[in-house]
């Protein structure tokens, strides 16, 4: 029997309202009750975890893998290994890559490449258009039934409300999220910081805090006419967070 004990580890389990200073005993890689050492006919490998958490594996939704494509910046080998070590056991990989996965074969080759050399698990997200530009909605059905997990553009947010609420509509018919990056682009401009004292003194192109929850406002609406989550992705303003926590007090599938 194969045996190893965490010793002295902060054991972080919020299912069971747990977090304390404990031990944990892994028999045979699965994690065992502490009563059960005394029935072991040796001693277990100890490991130190002293100024350490001992936590369930940590989930991480959104990731650039980059691969296929882009491997140069990152391959899904390297983004699992690179999971791993940080306590990551799940990630969610973005469609950021060439070919975009806006087709059912993109989606099963990256399915099957995670399954090969990943030491994580690997879930794939399709995109919401084709080639990621926002103006003809991807085959969403063929995409949920190849596995995707939710639909995204990844940095490229959704201009085209009309084309928005169609994905949502039918990303609510087969029982995906949609993620939407919330960028006005023609509120934003070509801007590179925070619109304020400090672009107007560097003489920077200013980012009005307007261009983000012009955004987040729009998929409230859409959230609430199509009864179906939308995740709002890389939010950084007060007013974006005043926003959703107004919308999701009121019941809205928004986050």
């Amino acid at each position: 029997m194969s045996a190893t004990m965490i010793c002295n580890g902060r054991v972080i389990d919020p299912a069971n309202k747990r977090d304390e200073i404990a031990d944990l005993l892994i028999l045979n890689g699965k994690i065992a009750d502490v009563s059960q050492l005394s029935t072991l006919n040796s001693q277990p490998e100890e490991i130190d975890a002293r100024g350490l958490i001992v936590a369930p594996g940590l989930i991480d939704m959104h990731v650039h893998l980059r691969e296929p494509g882009f491997s140069h910046k990152e391959t899904i080998d390297s983004g699992a290994r690179a999971a791993a070590a940080g306590g990551f056991t799940t990630v969610v990989c973005m469609p950021n890559t060439s070919p975009v996965p806006d087709n059912p074969g993109t989606i099963a080759w990256i399915k099957d490449r995670a399954y090969a050399i990943a030491c994580v698990n690997v879930l794939p997200t399709g995109a919401i258009s084709k080639n990621l530009a926002g103006e003809e909605l991807a085959p969403i059905g063929s995409l949920a039934q190849a596995g995707v997990v939710a639909i995204t553009d990844d940095g490229h947010c959704v201009q085209n409300h009309e084309v928005m609420r169609r994905a949502v509509e039918y990303a609510r018919m087969v029982g995906v999220p949609v993620l939407d990056h919330c960028q006005d682009y023609n509120l934003v401009g070509n801007g590179v910081v925070h619109e304020g004292y400090w672009s107007t003194l560097l003489g920077l192109p200013g980012w009005p805090a307007a261009g983000e929850e012009a955004i987040v406002m729009r998929n409230i609406l859409l959230a609430e006419l199509c009864g179906h989550h939308i995740h709002c992705q890389h939010i950084s303003t007060a007013g974006s967070v005043r926003l959703l926590r107004e919308a999701r007090a009121r019941g809205v599938k928004i986050s």
